[in-house]
């Protein structure tokens, strides 16, 4: 029987809200990043930067 270290470390539901969070946040900010880095792409294309 194989064992689910995720299922295991979710049995617990501040330990589940606790990933949740920072995985939420790490999408929050990778999305910014990439917006921002979209946004200076453009920018040196028109020649700004």
């Amino acid at each position: 029987m194989k064992r689910n270290p995720l299922e295991q470390y979710t049995k617990d539901p501040d330990r589940e809200a606790r990933l949740f969070l920072f995985t939420t946040v790490a999408m929050v900010i990778s999305t910014a990043l990439l917006t921002i880095g979209t946004l200076i792409f453009i920018l040196h294309l028109l020649g700004f930067f």
